[in-house]
């Protein structure tokens, strides 16, 4: 196993993989969010941060489909794996459920990851970092610990196609710590379409779906879009639009004072999107 040693172990047990878009595009986003959750209790050891589990190959192929994100969680060991890519979740997910249903797709996956040293994992235990937060009641530690309150700062919450991804309690206990945090949820039907990611995020392609959605959420009267998806945020931001595209966790960082909201409720341009 390539899992992080034991000396350099975390208390917590718990490794998180931000995926590419957080960890090249949107550095600064994906930066914060491991010292957010670090301020909620939540201690993280960064796991190979420059790496791409494989989900932006569209269409996949057999390395990017099953041997990338069956490293990632073979890079995880005996570790908790979290990630804050819903993206990234469904691929590490699906890599390894495909691996198990089909003999032949385990035959190759554990030559190819010998080939290039690694093992192919005999279990999984990746979840979205969301879940793990959500399970130490994160809307009580929001009205707790609150400094800054958001003043019905009026936002859509957009879960993106992979919402099934989350556990089942997650949405609900998100909902309510943004109305802890102050801020208002405003009724969006189009919560849980797709972006178009990544496809939409492909050079020289017109956005795919991201522009359709930015648009209905401003019908809503939105001042910000919310997201939970890594590669739904990077997509979504490099859209031309008047509205905020901020990661959850980032939000909830303005209402905890560990953010200025000067800088962060104001239009953030990535590298590739600005």
């Amino acid at each position: 196993m390539k899992g992080i040693s034991q000396e350099d172990k975390n208390p917590s047990n718990v490794v998180h993989y931000a995926g590419c878009q957080a960890a090249v595009v949107l550095h600064e986003r994906f930066l914060s969010t491991e010292q957010i959750a670090d301020g909620l209790g939540v201690e993280m050891e960064r796991l190979a941060p420059d790496d791409c589990c494989g989900g932006v190959e569209d269409p996949p192929n057999f390395f990017s489909g099953i041997v990338a994100p069956l490293r990632i969680i073979d890079l995880a060991g005996e570790h908790q794996l979290v990630t804050s890519c819903l993206s990234c979740l469904a691929n590490l997910r699906g890599a390894f459920n495909r691996m198990e249903q089909n003999p032949e797709t385990r035959r190759r996956a554990i030559f190819s990851m010998q080939v290039v040293g690694y093992e192919a994992p005999e279990s999984t235990s990746a979840r979205h970092l969301l879940d793990l937060l959500a399970e130490q009641n994160l809307a009580q530690l929001i009205d707790t610990r609150k400094t800054t309150d958001l003043d019905d700062f009026p936002v859509a919450l957009y879960y993106g196609c992979r919402k099934a991804e989350l556990a089942a309690g997650t949405a609900a206990e998100l909902e309510l710590s943004l109305e802890q945090a102050g801020a208002q949820i405003v009724p969006f039907p189009d919560a849980e379409s797709c972006c178009g990611a990544p496809k939409g995020y492909g050079n020289g392609l017109p956005g795919g779906k991201g522009q359709e959605v930015l648009k209905k959420a401003a019908q809503t009267g939105a001042q910000a879009v919310v997201t939970v998806c890594g590669m739904c945020q990077a997509n979504l931001e490099k859209q031309q639009t008047d509205l905020l595209v901020i990661p959850f966790l980032q939000l909830m960082a303005v209402s905890l004072g560990m953010a200025d909201p000067k800088v962060w409720l104001k239009k953030f341009d990535s590298v590739e999107g600005g």
